[in-house]
This record gives C-alpha cells, structure tokens and sequence, in this order.
C-alpha cells in the first residue's frame, strides 16, 4: 500500500495540470481526479494508524522510565513452553504431589535472571510469559531452566510476585521484568534485585537456542527441553516482540510524519485536478 500511494503520487505529479486537462481529456481528468482522492483518504487513515502506534509505544517508553527501567538496550519478549507431565522427569520429579515450577533464563554475556512466576503444582499446562530485559544480539546463546522449588517459602514468593512490574506493552499484552539472578555454592539462587534466597531448586529439564539474524528487530527461536538423561520432555518458543522502545517509538513517529506529508502532497495534487478548468477544443 505505501509503494502504491507514493507510485501514484509521482504518476500524477509527472502529468501537469494543463495536459490532463486538455481538450478531449476530460475523462483521464475524472480519473486522474478519483485516484489522487482516493490516495490521500488511503494516506491519512496510514497516518491516524501510524500516529496511534507512535503514541502506544510513547506510552510505552515513559512506563518504562516511571518505574525506574532506563528503555535503552532494552528488549521484549515472550516466552511459550509447555512440558509433557507423563515424562520420567516431571512425573516422578517428587514421589508425592507434583512439581512447583520455576524458570531461570541464562543470556550470554548478561547472566542469570528468574522470570518471576512460579507454576504451584504444575501438571503440563501450557506457560505463556512476556518478559523485559536486556537486547540480546544475534549470535547470542540463551539457556531455559525448568526448576522445582521445592523448598518453597511463601514469604519470599509474596515477595517476589507483589514486586512484579507489569507493563502493558501493547493491546492486551502485559509484561514483566526479569530479575537478575547470582547461583551460590550450594546451588540456591541469590535474587539480586532484592534481599532473597531461592534455596537449592532441582532442575528438571533445559533447552538451549540461539538468537537468529533479523531485520526488524523481532524473531521467533524454537527449542526442545530435555532431562538430564537426554530425553525430550518439552517444547519451547521464545520470540523477541521489540529489540529497543525507544527506536521502536523514533521509527513510529518518522512513519506518522511520512503519511501525513504523503496525505498533504496527496491532497493538493487532488485539490488542483479538481479545480482545474478543462479547455475547450479551438473552433
């Protein structure tokens, strides 16, 4: 649609005004007339939708800042994974009751971070998470643990989850921020970002991806989850939504500029054929 509007647009500015509107001309002038108003309705609705995706991301970037995360380098994603509750690993996890399902995410050159949910008694439902944190380049080694907190202690989990950020990134999408994570000696987790110590989880199952090449900043990365004896127990999908607010909100707003010029230049070029008088063949 935007290469057609701006083809048109050169199309009609190649034929002056005088020349369509030449003897015997009157009907490449009606359509000519047609086409560039109906072009620029196109252009300003591309530009009332481009300036509500500019102000959603705005809003975004300003949510971001109010609760203290600088949107620089930042990215979004989502994370999709569902596990199979009858593999040897899930099942017989604990002898009695089922698992309390954790999950830690490992990005190359960045660390440890605890997405902060926790799945009481999990029993294979399907776990969709959309995530704030650092840009991760292509190239980049990301690593999913599924852990069983086992030694669950619910001061720390009340914590944990009445800290939550939820952002609401876009029309119904909600997101939250990974807390960075410090492994101790005896295999607890240390949550940086607060005083609190998740003790010893067992893991269960991990999957591994790395981030591909993308040119728009968003890509999808499929991944299987596998237990410590190799077995296949689940499927992931991780997908990056945003690889930066701030460039995301700056690329809306070039392409709300973009439409409204394209909607003036439109309008004239349809204001000056319609008012433009058709000469009458010389006797």
């Amino acid at each position: 649609m935007k290469n057609f509007i701006v083809a048109l647009a050169i199309c009609c500015c190649a034929f002056p005004a005088h020349v369509i509107a030449g003897p015997a001309n009157g009907p490449a002038k009606l359509i000519v007339t047609l086409l560039t108003g109906a072009a620029a309705a196109g252009a300003a609705r591309n530009a009332d939708a481009a300036n509500a995706i500019f102000k959603e991301k705005e809003i975004i970037v300003d949510k971001l800042r109010a609760e203290g995360i600088d949107p620089a380098n930042r990215a979004i994603y989502s994370a999709y994974l569902q596990l199979d509750k009858n593999a040897s690993a899930i099942y017989w996890e604990r002898w009695v009751g089922w698992p309390n399902v954790v999950l830690e995410v490992e990005i190359g050159g960045q660390g440890s971070f605890l997405i902060p949910r926790i799945e009481m008694k999990y029993q294979g439902q399907p776990i969709l998470e959309n995530l704030i944190g650092e840009y991760a380049a292509p190239g980049t080694r990301v690593v999913i643990h599924v852990l069983d907190d086992k030694q669950f202690q619910n001061a720390v989990w009340n914590s944990i989850l009445k800290a939550k950020i939820n952002l609401n990134v876009s029309a119904g999408v909600v997101a939250n921020k990974l807390l960075k994570l410090n492994a101790q000696a005896d295999g607890s987790f240390q949550i940086l970002d607060k005083d609190m110590r998740i003790l010893q989880p067992i893991c269960m199952a991990t999957a591994e991806f790395v981030v591909p090449e993308s040119r728009d900043g968003r890509w999808l990365a499929e991944a299987v989850f596998r237990d410590t004896d190799n077995n296949t127990v689940g499927r992931l999908q991780f997908a990056q939504m945003w690889d930066n607010p701030i460039i995301e909100a700056r690329e809306a707003h070039s392409n709300y500029v973009f439409w409204i010029v394209v909607t003036g230049a439109m309008g004239l070029i349809f204001i000056k054929f319609l008012f433009s008088r058709q000469t009458k063949p010389q006797q």
